[in-house]
């Protein structure tokens, strides 16, 4: 019994000091009279701890407030975390629209200038990217009565971007210029100088290669590649890519310069297939347009 008492007196000391005073207030309660001595003399010496212990119960009190006002900050911070993320979709999907729209007032321009050919839009809904985010194959959707066929032209408002490789049911798989088996019949915009641009299938870079004859001017970086239209496949001034540099390599007869293409593929979103040409006399003379 000492063990126990000594053990636990300081909680003891406590408890007494905190119900004696409550037992002097429920006596006078219920009978009125005056204060002892030794009544005044507990009240005195218990009014310390019944001090700390309200200083305690108020920190209680204090600290219970703050977990609640914590638990609600919690809830309304999830909330404004789901808006936030909510509104960031929308802001991007608006970005999106701004994108397509502006890529689509890019082709209606370009088809003002290129009246002579007869297009159909459409939208990509796949590509086949590499491990180094560079895209190899894309996929379009062929709307009813388009009547696409393998071979046609690929185009968006920066140039070529390739021709139909595979027509299936629904879409239709797109050969891009930078694939290793993509021939393009190309001139230097404002220079007579031809050849043929053949894609180089990197996992790495969008780049081709420009293979040539002779000479007849001198190149530059930057100079601008168009179609020639001497393939018969692909019509005249369309945008091909730019001479990426001038180390040239030479192969027998030929010289071999690296292309950069006309268009990104990683931004292709909106593209028109050339189903036809209306006037080739107007189509031969695209290659004069200004770039």
């Amino acid at each position: 019994m000492r063990e126990f008492l000594q053990r636990h007196k300081a909680a003891i000391a406590a408890f007494f000091a905190l119900t004696i005073p409550l037992f002097l207030l429920f006596v006078h309660g219920r009978h009125p009279r005056k204060t002892t001595v030794i009544e005044a003399a507990l009240m005195q010496i218990t009014a310390p701890v019944q001090r700390a212990a309200g200083r305690v119960l108020d920190g209680l009190g204090e600290l219970w407030s703050g977990y609640v006002a914590l638990v609600d900050l919690q809830d309304d911070n999830e909330q404004l975390r789901q808006q936030v993320a909510l509104l960031k979709q929308r802001a991007d999907r608006v970005s999106e629209i701004e994108l397509e729209n502006a890529e689509l007032r890019r082709m209606l321009d370009f088809k003002k200038a290129r009246r002579e050919l007869v297009t159909a839009g459409a939208h990509v809904i796949g590509k086949d990217v590499s491990p180094y985010a560079r895209v190899l194959r894309l996929a379009i959707d062929v709307g009813q009565g388009a009547a696409l066929r393998e071979g046609m032209p690929v185009v968006n408002a920066d140039g070529l971007v390739g021709r139909i490789h595979r027509v299936s049911s629904g879409y239709a798989e797109v050969l891009l210029t930078v694939d290793a088996r993509s021939q393009v019949n190309v001139k230097v915009f404002g220079k007579s100088v031809t050849g043929t641009v053949t894609g180089t299938s990197s996992q790495r870079n969008y780049v081709a290669r420009m293979t040539y004859l002779h000479k007849a001017e001198p190149l530059a970086v930057g100079d601008l590649l168009v179609t020639s239209g001497h393939d018969k496949v692909f019509p005249p001034g369309l945008k091909v890519g730019y001479i990426r540099d001038l180390d040239e390599r030479q192969r027998d007869f030929e010289y071999e310069l690296q292309v950069t293409p006309a268009v990104n593929f990683s931004d292709v979103s909106v593209v028109h297939v050339i189903t036809d040409v209306l006037d080739q006399a107007a189509a031969a003379g695209a290659g004069r347009v200004t770039p």
